[in-house]
């Protein structure tokens, strides 16, 4: 992902790593490491005024952490891993296989990790560089190109809070990219969006076995 954000990416990383090293260093409570489409019809987003027409956020959908509520320690380091995994780190990058999902803010559930395991292996057994035969669907859960780009502007605003105007750049990019040539970290973010707690479960009902 060479583009026209490589210094603002170094400086992002560098920020990051510091954050989550002075972080750890204090005591900060780490998160937990025991976790573990055929897409259907949807309407594309394809411009930032038709984001009203697909709900940002979910106060029902609590961030997840190890101890009950995210505090700003908590948050803190939730966000510094997350941008190391967003611009690239060895975790993010690893294309092939089952990991615990790499995102963990807003949109996160952790209680439903077995259900996006079942997806990802039906849908390309795991493969985030997966394309179908046709390839109109891409990536490990398999979304078609405009689903992923409605993913990409429901990301958005959530993304500029969390990772400022480097993290949009990054964000834009990847609008203009194939689903599977994003990292790991990006599609699971992109997986919890679109899933929103639930109410986009119908994406991923289609094929002989369902999860």
């Amino acid at each position: 992902m060479e583009s026209k954000v490589a210094a603002t990416t170094q400086r992002i990383l560098a920020g990051s790593l510091a954050a989550l090293l002075a972080l750890i260093v204090a005591g900060t409570a780490s998160f937990s490491t025991q976790f573990t489409a055929q897409a259907n019809e949807f309407d594309p987003v394809s411009d930032p005024a038709a984001e009203e027409v697909i709900p940002e956020g979910d106060a029902g959908n609590e961030v997840f952490v190890e101890n009950g509520e995210e505090g700003s320690n908590d948050r803190q380091l939730r966000i510094a891993l997350e941008t190391v995994h967003a611009f690239g780190s060895e975790d993010s990058t690893d294309l092939k296989g089952f990991k615990p999902s790499l995102y963990r803010g807003k949109w996160y559930m952790p209680a439903k990790e077995d259900r996006r395991r079942c997806i990802a292996k039906r849908e390309a057994h795991h493969n985030y560089q997966a394309v179908s035969s046709g390839g109109m669907y891409r990536g490990a859960y398999q979304f078609s190109s405009a689903l992923a780009r409605g993913a990409s502007w429901m990301m958005q605003s959530e993304v500029k809070k969390e990772m400022g105007d480097a993290g949009v750049n990054l964000v834009q990019e990847l609008r203009e990219m194939p689903m599977n040539q994003w990292n790991r970290y990006w599609q699971d973010r992109a997986f919890w969006t679109i899933w929103a707690k639930g109410n986009g479960s119908h994406h991923w009902h289609g094929g002989a076995r369902s999860c």
